[in-house]
């Protein structure tokens, strides 16, 4: 059953019709330059990595001597360092996280006296507006009764005026 389903794809590969006179994929003429740039970047890498290792041969003998002739600078700059950044910065973590059970305590309160705050003003309000007249109402009226009035009516408030003395 195998050499069957081998044979028809064999025919398969050899029965595609081959178009005379058409050219190969891009990809395949792209092969040939591909394969040359990975080539040539090899041959530049490897004579780098030669050159390189000519020139740093002789740094490695230099090396423990300047690591001793740049210490006292290492040593200055990584005090200045801790003091200038690494302690703020721990004392700054250490506060915050000593002080935030406060803010949160704080902000819980504030949140709390907002929510009860407005609930009991909206209950206060319910409360008198459904058993006891409001301020507002009750001068709207009088307003609108001062209007309606004749001028010479003696219910009619009269305004006040001032008097300048010059």
């Amino acid at each position: 059953m195998t050499s069957s389903s081998v044979h028809t794809t064999a025919s398969v590969a050899v029965t595609a019709p081959a178009v005379s006179g058409s050219s190969p994929p891009p990809i395949v003429q792209l092969l040939p330059i591909l394969l040359s740039i990975i080539k040539f970047s090899y041959r530049a890498i490897s004579l780098l990595a030669q050159a390189s290792s000519v020139i740093v041969a002789p740094l490695y003998l230099l090396w423990p001597l300047t690591l001793q002739l740049l210490s006292p600078i290492t040593i200055i700059l990584s005090v200045v360092l801790h003091a200038a950044v690494f302690t703020p910065c721990t004392v700054s973590y250490k506060i915050i996280a000593a002080l935030y059970p406060l803010y949160v305590f704080c902000t819980t309160a504030c949140l709390t006296g907002a929510v009860v705050g407005i609930f009991g003003r909206y209950i206060v309000v319910t409360v008198l507006g459904a058993f006891a007249p409001s301020k507002h109402t009750s001068r709207r009226k009088t307003i609108q009764t001062q209007a309606s009035l004749p001028a010479n009516h003696p219910l009619r408030r009269r305004r006040r005026r001032s008097v300048r003395i010059q």
